[in-house]
């Protein structure tokens, strides 16, 4: 081999050894989510999942009504309904009507979606996608329900925490008729409007089934976790991650710049210091997706989970927010639940995500509950309630448990009565 070739072979050897060295120390270099990002855009969840009706009231076109959860036969379809019908029909800016008085409506047949939370305006604008309207008279709103009537035309109404009533759209060539008679065919069980009486006052529409109630009962178990699957999903590359177990059992996952934390109750919780090139504004909007795509992908969303709460953190470099998630149990709330999920976003990056332990449920039995005029009799009792606002079967977690009981609100109070058997 001649001298050239000798040379012109090193020097082949020395840009590949250049090469794989460039490439080792890029790679190796903590990015700002780059991988993270790519999959969560890859995993994109509907943001509606999460604030799924808890409930949705059907007008029947009597004085009687029925009530689907999310366990009934005919949610699914009724809720796909209602959201396509919303968007597409809430045409026009809100008009304020006055305050909600549903007995208004008894004699026409609709469906009234009730969210888990009240919802701001603007945010149930740009989750449903309804682009008509200017809806600046509902600033500062929070959205509890949306209406959708038959009353010889179709009509769209929202109804706001204050109960008050906006009509935002209508439409003469759609109708109700074809789901509400689904759904009256299928025999549904039947809810009336309490009355009041003197020893109880009635604060708005509250109504009760007059059928009898019959709940599961679940054991609760505790899910396993895997540490290192978990961790896996924020730090791709484990060569330039650093584990570290402290003396109380806490194992703490870094890179250098953002880090996890594993506690002993099954917990865990991350953070990520925002760079200040990432803190520019968001809206509420941009800030509930993020939140929603970075779960799916970093531990994802078990049924049942719901936005619960949400709040804004005003700071020099734009606001921050905070929504927090629960869990029910086929489509009935938690009462003394733990939010499961707690995610803090600033700018366009995710901060902090804490997530509570899971738990697997199984079924243990079925409990016969009271009557909701036999609850409402035992609160007036033996809790000296007054008046009412609502009053509703839950859950509530006791002993490695959950048991169905009755919740009645009263004054900004839950109060739990326990069937009599338990």
């Amino acid at each position: 081999m001649s001298r050239d070739s000798v040379l012109g072979w090193t020097l082949i050897v020395l840009v590949v050894i250049s090469l794989f060295l460039s490439f080792t120390i890029w790679s190796q270099v903590p990015g700002n989510f780059s991988v993270l990002k790519m999959a969560y855009e890859d995993n994109k969840v509907d943001p509606t999942l999460l604030v799924k009706p808890e409930k949705i009231l059907v007008y029947l076109g009597n004085s009687f009504h029925t009530i689907l959860k999310p366990t009934s036969p005919f949610y699914d379809k009724s809720w796909s309904i209602s959201k396509e019908l919303l968007r597409a029909h809430s045409n026009a800016s809100p008009e304020l009507v006055g305050k909600i008085s549903r007995d208004n409506f008894m004699r026409i047949k609709g469906l009234e979606v009730f969210f888990p939370t009240p919802l701001p305006a603007n945010l149930l604008k740009q989750l449903f996608n309804i682009e008509s309207g200017d809806f600046s008279l509902l600033d500062g709103k929070l959205i509890d329900s949306f209406i959708l009537v038959d009353d010889g035309q179709l009509s769209v109404y929202l109804v706001d925490s204050e109960k008050s009533l906006y009509k935002i759209g209508k439409d003469s060539k759609q109708n109700l008729n074809s789901i509400i008679k689904e759904i009256e065919e299928s025999n549904p069980p039947l809810y009336a409007g309490l009355t009041a009486d003197v020893n109880l006052k009635v604060v708005g529409d509250v109504y009760v089934s007059l059928a009898p109630y019959e709940l599961p009962m679940y054991s609760l178990k505790e899910e396993q976790i895997s540490e290192e699957q978990i961790a896996s999903k924020f730090f791709p590359d484990f060569s330039i991650t650093r584990r570290i177990q402290e003396r109380d059992g806490t194992v703490i996952y870094t890179d250098g710049q953002q880090g996890l934390r594993f506690y002993g109750s099954g917990a865990f919780e991350y953070n990520m210091p925002v760079p200040k090139e990432a803190k520019k504004a968001q809206s509420f909007y941009e800030s509930f997706v993020t939140a929603v795509d970075f779960v799916a992908t970093h531990g994802g969303w078990p049924k049942d989970a719901y936005l619960s709460s949400y709040s804004e953190i005003k700071g020099a470099s734009g606001p921050a927010h905070i929504f927090k998630f629960k869990i029910g149990v086929n489509g009935f709330k938690v009462v003394n639940g733990d939010d499961l999920i707690s995610v803090t976003v600033e700018g366009n990056q995710v901060k902090n995500y804490y997530r509570n332990q899971s738990f697997s449920i199984k079924q243990i039995g079925i409990l016969d509950l009271m009557t909701p005029v036999e609850a409402l009799n035992t609160a007036v009792a033996t809790k000296n309630i007054k008046a009412i606002e609502d009053i509703y079967p839950a859950y509530i977690e006791e002993q490695d448990e959950l048991k169905p009981v009755w919740i009645v609100e009263t004054e900004g109070m839950e109060v739990i009565i326990h069937s009599p058997s338990e």
